[in-house]
């Protein structure tokens, strides 16, 4: 076989390969990702759906690993290269589970957040994203294991380092125990209208490892560190089981002492009547002359 004749095999082999790549990715992409849709489709929960969906860079992924093995059998490599060729294509079918794993673990935290109450959104979102970094070193390790590289030594080697690292980071970790420890008091939650004096009010939107964003009334996002959080006072207005309404009522001062009498009765009377205000028994209602301003008298 002359040159020529070698690189037109090539040329040919190499133009299979991509073509049977291309025919399966679009396979995976399609009948088989819509098959899948179709069939969860039928059932009650939407996190079957998620979870698939979560497949279809799977699916992509794995046509692309077979095409790039069988690309490396045709090329005429030396051992060496096959070898380091080899290696590569595995760390990338491990690069490729373990990404598709992480990629499964928000489906699966919305599952569990709608099946079990026991743990708090803000918890679970942190339990979850934790998972997922787990997934990632794991992957990450696995393909050092695979090259030949002690990951261990590695971790051990940067003792030192971490220990700078600490010392530079004590802000981080304060932060991110105030974090916990307001997950773990549960002094708010996502959603709660929140009011720290002197520092910020309003909605909280998420609570992260350092600092939890408040969105204020006016929209502006204020990020708050979680060492503040955790050291100061914190009025949670969501938690109020009642709302205290204030009315003043404002009366000429020719107003008898039994007409001011009869018209605090009155109101009693009107509170104590409607349903759409809280009874006596549970909360106590104060009905009294708070002030002499100077064109009335005022009752609250």
């Amino acid at each position: 076989m002359n040159f020529e004749e070698f690189n037109n095999d090539l040329y040919i082999n190499l133009g299979v390969v991509a073509g049977l790549t291309l025919l399966g990715i679009l396979i995976a992409r399609t009948l088989i990702f819509k098959a899948l849709l179709s069939f969860t489709s039928h059932s009650t929960t939407e996190h079957d759906d998620a979870l698939v969906k979560t497949l279809k860079k799977p699916l992509t992924l794995i046509p692309v690993g077979i095409g790039l093995f069988a690309l490396a059998q045709a090329l005429p490599l030396t051992e060496t290269y096959k070898t380091y060729t080899d290696l590569l294509i595995k760390s990338y079918f491990y690069l490729a589970i373990f990404w598709s794993l992480a990629d499964t673990v928000d489906p699966l935290r919305d599952f569990v957040g709608e099946k079990y109450n026991f743990l708090s959104t803000t918890l679970r979102a942190w339990i979850f994203r934790a998972l997922k970094l787990v997934f990632y070193l794991i992957g990450i390790v696995s393909v050092l294991e695979l090259w030949g590289i002690d990951a261990a030594s590695i971790i051990a080697g940067l003792g030192l380092f971490s220990v700078a690292l600490a010392l530079g980071a004590q802000n981080f970790f304060k932060n991110l125990i105030g974090g916990l420890l307001i997950i773990g008091e549960k002094r708010f939650k996502q959603g709660d209208w929140i009011n720290i004096e002197g520092v910020a009010e309003g909605s909280v939107e998420k609570i992260d490892f350092r600092s939890t964003l408040i969105r204020r009334f006016d929209k502006a996002p204020i990020y708050v560190p979680n060492s503040v959080l955790s050291d100061s006072e914190i009025i949670n207005f969501s938690e109020m089981p009642f709302r205290r309404i204030r009315f003043h009522v404002g009366l000429l001062y020719e107003t008898s002492p039994e007409t001011i009498m009869a018209i605090r009765k009155d109101i009693e009377s009107y509170i104590e009547r409607n349903n759409n205000l809280v009874d006596s028994d549970q909360v106590q209602s104060t009905i009294r002359v708070t002030d002499f301003n100077d064109s009335s008298i005022d009752v609250l």
